[in-house]
């Protein structure tokens, strides 16, 4: 019995990270994070209109601070290209935001290069809604 309860704890160790972490704020809005080595992301959803206009965003730091410029980030079949402001991407930028979530949906290996240095994380699953990028 003793040797089943332990490759059962075995098989929680291997196993790959969780889905993003979801939690709902009193407002309604829904926050997805995520982190990886020296890499955490925040997705921030206003899917009910707690703001006017509803306002999504994405924050990122890398190694503590904020992204500040451009950046590229990969799945293994999407590949974007933008610039956060003060560590964030807002919906508000339409196209790019688009671009962005799309990365971000479309599979668990991200991979973010930004001021030279490569950053990797796995989010366990896709971001699992689209935080206005189908608007």
């Amino acid at each position: 019995m003793k040797r089943c309860a332990l490759v059962a704890a075995l098989g929680l160790l291997a196993s790959p990270a969780l889905a993003w972490d979801e939690e709902t704020d009193f407002r309604g809005l829904h926050i997805y994070t995520a982190s990886g080595d020296g890499i955490s992301a925040t997705a921030v959803c206003d899917p009910d209109g707690a703001f006017i206009p509803p306002t999504n965003h994405l924050s990122v730091t890398l190694e503590g601070e904020p992204l500040d410029g451009d950046y590229l980030i990969m799945s293994s079949t999407e590949t974007h290209q933008g610039k956060m402001v003060s560590g964030s991407a807002v919906s508000r930028d339409g196209e790019d935001w688009k671009g962005l979530v799309g990365v971000l949906r479309s599979g668990s290996q991200i991979e973010l290069t930004a001021n030279g240095k490569t950053f990797r994380f796995d989010t366990g699953s896709p971001l699992p809604v689209s935080c206005g990028a189908d608007a």
